[in-house]
């Protein structure tokens, strides 16, 4: 049985990669994604499964992801001045791999991200 954190951070990372997707295909516009990001609750989870995290190491793909998604939440005008709107692009690729590694522990297909 997959931890508890599994399916509500896989849900939470493809809607991130759709949410990336979608501004990088020029369909919405900076402050548009910066405002959707904002609203991914990654902080919550993260903070309900703290101790699990500091308990199990096989949880760390799961803070990986959070962590990447809570630094993209909170540096998003930095990144974007330094490296341009495409940085989403390497955020997607690590999510995706990211995902990958969860299958490990759980379904990630009946969420699958959609093109």
């Amino acid at each position: 049985m997959p931890h508890a954190i599994h399916q509500p951070a896989v849900a939470l990372v493809q809607t991130a990669i759709r949410l990336m997707d979608t501004f990088l295909r020029d369909k919405i516009d900076l402050e548009t994604y910066a405002q959707r990001l904002q609203e991914l609750d990654v902080e919550s989870l993260m903070v309900r499964h703290q101790e699990d995290f500091k308990q199990d190491a096989e949880l760390v793909h799961y803070l990986d992801a959070l962590m990447i998604l809570s630094s993209l939440k909170h540096e998003l005008d930095f990144q974007v001045a330094e490296y341009g709107a495409n940085v989403a692009s390497e955020d997607i690729s690590m999510l995706k791999e990211l995902l990958e590694r969860f299958a490990r522990f759980g379904p990630v297909d009946n969420l699958a991200v959609r093109d």
